[in-house]
């Protein structure tokens, strides 16, 4: 049965509703009216007397209500299938009318039979919550269409949660659409888009990280073995978020950086000691380094000295070779392009046969060379020699190899270990810092990097780690004395502790306030200088690659089309308007 409703507004004007619905319900009536005249409504006549509008419902009435609903509107909606189709029809018509100017045509919209819901109101489920406000409307349809999610069919616990989380996300973002907008069709599309949104850019995030783990690989394996024998680096160098970034400028970027280069200092000289089997307080000087290298010839070379002559082998001629071929290319094309410092010393080795003991001779002579020439910037020369020295020692180990006698191979493996504690001491002492007695991190990694050095075990670590780390890993007595400031100076801070201290006690607080000020900063910096070189600190230099928000986010739904109707209903079939 049709009736007239006479909406009153706060201003005193009113408007008349002609043959409206008898089942209206007033917060349907109100909605209309407010969108169409954007007064706020203070009373209602349904043909008799006035109904003055009421407060609105309790939060604990909108929250405990909500998921009934869900459940009675996903029953419901599927009995009223027809209707329901019917009034999307009507409020599409009418938000496109009333974008040309003439909501007068806007179609009524016929409020569909609710029988569940309203089993659910009479055992007290559902409770009354006519005259929402606009955030409990908002709030009602987020829990509703979080509730709606959870019922989407899932495989495990984590995909329901993720359902129900996406659901609540979509209703909270229809909702404020269709309260920002005035239109139920544009925030039934917003809130059916949102869940497939969500996990497809949760997806895409999901894959970046993953992209970025693998192009990071080399460079997290390296930090985190530094990390693991007490390395610290600035974690902005590496993250540089805003956190990290926001706690080093507290902190203090360069002090931070300084007092990790000491402690890193220390973490070099136990590795070189380590690597060399050296005592944890033997000094690392160049006269140690010749008695490394003399108790190792003693041990592994000097032997060698006896095995007489020695038979070249295909390989050895192919390491001469290659030399060459770093020249003249795999197909030998340019042979004009060979130093002919370089030509000579591999014409003068390749030998059939060699002496031993001219041979030990000749490794010891090479090396000493090869030092000498790559530390006049002959680096050309310097790694020829260091390579036939290398062929050398190779052949040389391949004879006793092929010996096959238990002194052979006795004398093979103590050949190795010598020869390998050698080349560190040889790597070590062009580190050292003279006076210091500690080893330049920088100048292995320079090693490493521009002269092609090999490393292995310790010596390879500081390498790699003072090659991505540099600001952190300074030469001893080259950084100065720790003690650059923050963005946290001792003016500024003096001057908000003063202004504080008298707003708080006056001028005799000034002055207390102003003291306190002044070493506030300090503390500040320090402590946070302390966290980001703690061992919790330094857990941030890495990206977390692993994100479990992101993750639950990116979990595929089992049906997505039946989630995104689900996250909908809340808008269409309780938010709609006349």
């Amino acid at each position: 049965m049709a009736r007239n409703i006479t909406v009153t507004f706060s201003d005193g004007t009113s408007h008349v509703y002609q043959n409206a619905p008898d089942d209206l319900t007033p917060d349907v009536v109100e909605a209309r009216a407010q969108k169409d005249f954007g007064k706020t409504v203070t009373g209602l006549d349904g043909g008799n007397a006035p109904t003055t509008r009421g407060t609105a419902p309790s939060w604990a009435s909108v929250v405990g209500s909500a998921p009934y609903k869900a459940i009675a509107g996903t029953a419901d909606v599927l009995l009223n299938a027809p209707q329901n189709i019917a009034n999307l029809a009507k409020m599409g018509y009418g938000t496109a009318v009333t974008a040309m100017g003439r909501p007068d045509l806007a179609p009524e919209v016929t409020a569909p039979s609710q029988p569940v819901a309203e089993m659910f109101k009479r055992g007290g489920l559902i409770q009354p919550t006519e005259g929402m406000t606009t955030g409990q409307r908002i709030v009602d349809v987020g829990l509703q269409a979080a509730t709606g999610g959870a019922l989407n069919p899932a495989g495990s616990l984590r995909e329901l949660a993720s359902s129900a989380t996406k659901g609540g996300i979509a209703g909270f973002a229809g909702q404020t659409t269709t309260e920002l907008t005035g239109s139920p069709v544009a925030g039934l599309a917003v809130s059916m888009a949102a869940p497939g949104a969500m996990t497809s850019i949760a997806q895409a995030k999901q894959a970046q990280l993953q992209a970025d783990q693998a192009r990071n690989a080399v460079r997290d394996l390296t930090v985190r073995a530094g990390q693991a024998e007490g390395y610290r680096i600035t974690p902005g160098s590496v993250t540089p978020n805003v956190q990290n970034v926001l706690a080093e400028r507290i902190a203090g970027k360069t002090r931070t950086q300084q007092e990790a280069a000491v402690l890193n200092q220390d973490v070099t000289d136990r590795l070189s000691r380590r690597a060399l089997s050296l005592p944890t307080d033997a000094p690392l000087t160049r006269d140690n380094m010749r008695a490394v290298r003399k108790e190792e010839f003693d041990k592994g070379y000097a032997p060698i000295n006896n095995i007489g002559v020695v038979q070249a082998d295909q390989a050895f001629d192919n390491s001469l070779n290659a030399v060459l071929q770093s020249y003249t290319g795999a197909g030998r094309s340019f042979p004009g392009a060979i130093p002919k410092p370089v030509a000579d010393l591999v014409q003068n080795y390749r030998v059939g046969q060699f002496n031993s003991a001219d041979a030990v001779e000749a490794t010891r002579v090479l090396r000493e060379q090869s030092r000498a020439n790559m530390s006049r910037g002959d680096n050309s020369l310097g790694l020829a020699q260091r390579a036939v020295s290398n062929a050398l020692e190779d052949q040389i180990e391949r004879s006793l190899q092929a010996a096959n006698n238990p002194n052979a191979q006795a004398m093979l493996d103590q050949f190795r270990a010598s020869r390998q504690r050698m080349a560190i001491s040889h790597a070590v002492e062009d580190a050292i810092v003279e006076g210091s007695g500690s080893v330049n991190a920088r100048k292995l990694a320079e090693d490493l990097q521009t002269r092609g050095r090999y490393f292995s075990g310790d010596l390879d670590l500081i390498a790699r780690f003072g090659n991505i780390a540099r600001p952190v890993m300074t030469a001893p007595g080259t950084t100065g004395t720790p003690g650059a400031g923050s963005v946290l100076g001792p003016s500024l801070g003096g001057a908000l502790g003063a202004a504080a201290g008298n707003f708080l006690a006056g001028p005799a607080g000034a002055g207390y306030g102003a003291a306190l000020g002044l070493v506030a900063p300090q503390l500040t910096s320090s402590g946070v200088r302390n966290y980001l070189l703690s061992g919790m600190g330094q857990q941030r230099a890495l990206p977390t690659y692993d994100r479990p928000g992101v993750n639950f986010m990116a979990t595929e739904p089992t049906n997505a089309m039946l989630l995104n109707t689900l996250s909908g209903l809340p808008v269409s079939t309780n938010q709609m308007r006349p």
